[in-house]
């Protein structure tokens, strides 16, 4: 998650008509007009969309972080992998730029950002009230196949160690994070390449088959992660209770069609999704829970909707060291 200055700072460059000077610079690295680019939302990275009539390679998404804050591996081995998986129809394809680079870095009048850019994904996004038992079963079976085809990663590949001491300033959840991170690597469940958030709002739908557009929390970990991360709106909030039990188990059934999953795997399916849980509170650690002085309402909205899902983050963390 950007810092919400961060987010602030390229929202003041944004126009009434979502247009921004500094996507016009990263814009122009891939042959697109000044004005084309609109901004769509800040999270990860800052995503602006190019309409369809304003380039004739279709909708495209750029996405671009300040270069003090990732580095280009950062962005060139999430879109590597995208380039793999998408020769299977898993995923689009990264758009090389003007000069033939999956990820650019371009001078703005905010810094150098790191760039990259992604043809739109086919079809529509589901929200989790749309989905149904079969779309579900292929869901599963989505994931599955970028486990089975994924290359793996080198060790020049991988992101930094998580870093627990993020969260010093809360000792209970600190201790609390290394015991459910101790408890997946004492499981030693099948490991490769992960996607790291193959979830409904990273992917469109056609046909039936998702197509995922995102792989920035690619790594090497156990495979029942990923499946946890990417399900976790299925399985809820509430320790020892599945929340969409049908589901789940069509997702888990179509997981099972591609490659193998153990039970033992299965049952371990909340406290991985612990670990997920412990990763997302590294990544909005610097968030602080009030306000700043002359914070725009926007920026004070997304900073309590935040603190509100980090308590629930850290519940389920907590639980799950109950649970042991």
């Amino acid at each position: 998650m950007l810092p919400l200055a961060e987010i602030a700072r390229v929202d003041a460059t944004v126009d009434e008509s979502w247009r921004s000077p500094v996507a016009d610079a990263v814009a122009a690295a891939w042959g697109v007009a000044p004005g084309a680019a609109r901004w769509k939302r800040s999270s990860a990275t800052h995503v602006f969309v190019v309409p369809p009539d304003a380039d004739p390679r279709g909708v495209l998404y750029l996405r671009f972080v300040p270069a003090s804050l990732r580095t280009v591996r950062d962005l060139e081995v999430p879109a590597r992998l995208l380039a793999s998986w998408a020769s299977t129809g898993s995923t689009v394809a990264p758009l090389p730029s003007v000069a033939g680079r999956l990820v650019e870095t371009v001078a703005t009048g905010l810094g150098d950002m790191h760039a990259t850019a992604v043809l739109s994904a086919p079809g529509e996004e589901l929200e989790l009230d749309d989905l149904t038992s079969p779309l579900a079963q292929s869901w599963g079976a989505a994931l599955a196949r970028l486990h089975r085809d994924a290359p793996p990663l080198t060790s020049a590949d991988q992101p930094p160690p998580l870093d627990l001491a993020a969260l010093e300033r809360d000792p209970e959840l600190q201790c609390a994070a290394r015991v459910v991170l101790a408890a997946t690597d004492r499981a030693d469940h099948p490991r490769g390449t992960l996607h790291g958030d193959f979830e409904l709002d990273n992917m469109r739908w056609a046909e039936g088959r998702p197509t995922a557009f995102d792989s920035d929390e690619a790594r090497t970990g156990p495979f029942i992660e990923d499946i946890a991360a990417a399900v976790r709106d299925l399985v809820g909030g509430s320790p020892g209770r599945v929340e969409h039990p049908a589901l789940l188990a069509a997702f888990l059934t179509g997981y099972r069609g591609v490659r193998p999953l153990g039970y033992d795997e299965v049952s371990a399916l909340q406290l991985h999704g612990a670990a997920v849980a412990v990763r997302l509170l590294v990544a909005i650690a610097h968030l602080e829970d009030e306000p700043v002085p002359d914070e725009p309402s926007w920026s004070v909205d997304l900073r309590a909707s935040l603190v509100v899902h980090r308590q629930g983050l850290r519940a389920r963390v907590l639980a799950a060291t109950v649970a042991r």
